[in-house]
């Protein structure tokens, strides 16, 4: 599954499919561009199948309902909602085009990074482990970022051995994911990833 969220200040692609031999994949994403900021949540759901499905479908169906709020709000709805399900590692990106910054929090192994044209790489550290439902500690950043950078966010589903030289050498949305296509056919598990650029 492709899909394409773009204005003025994004232009973003994901990707999405399920592990070799389950009807349903265990992530979901919510991507949206409104006229003020790009939202993006991604969430892998532990395990595979419906159950892994049943708890990253309730992350993107609670950001997409609850987009305008603040990243630490979201991603401690994103916990709440979670309870009594199975868990899973979610991150959450949002994008501020009038002050041209990113706030970014994340728990789990779902990989994040962004690069400049400066040549700078921005890479948030996450927290470890996964959410459930019970206490949770979790670190929000906020990082300014050039036009015309280059992000990609992505569970584990996708082992890529060099994710800064794909986005520094390739020069559109479309061409990285071109290049990624390779990888997407050597999956073991439910893989999902969004691509995209600033302006």
């Amino acid at each position: 599954m492709i899909e394409i969220e773009t204005n003025n200040y994004v232009h973003a692609l994901a990707y999405q499919v399920q592990k070799e031999g389950k009807l349903v994949c265990g992530d979901s994403f919510f991507m949206k561009a409104t006229a003020e900021y790009f939202i993006c949540a991604v969430a892998d759901g532990l395990g595979s199948g419906e159950r892994a499905n049943d708890s990253s479908s309730a992350i993107s169906e609670v950001v997409e309902r609850y987009h305008h709020e603040e990243v630490d709000h979201l991603i401690d709805r994103c916990n709440h909602v979670l309870k009594d399900k199975r868990g899973a590692t979610v991150s959450v990106f949002k994008v501020n085009y009038e002050k041209r910054e990113f706030t970014y929090s994340s728990v789990g192994n779902i990989r994040f990074v962004l690069y400049s044209p400066s040549g700078k790489f921005i890479y948030p550290l996450p927290i470890l482990g996964y959410l459930s439902g019970k206490p949770q500690k979790y670190r929000t950043d906020t990082f300014p970022y050039e036009r015309g950078s280059r992000f990609m966010i992505h569970t584990d589903g996708l082992v890529l051995p060099a994710i800064k030289s794909l986005l520094r050498d390739h020069g559109s949305v479309e061409e990285i994911s071109n290049h990624l296509e390779s990888y997407t056919k050597l999956r073991i598990d439910d893989l999902t990833y969004i691509v995209g650029q600033l302006s």
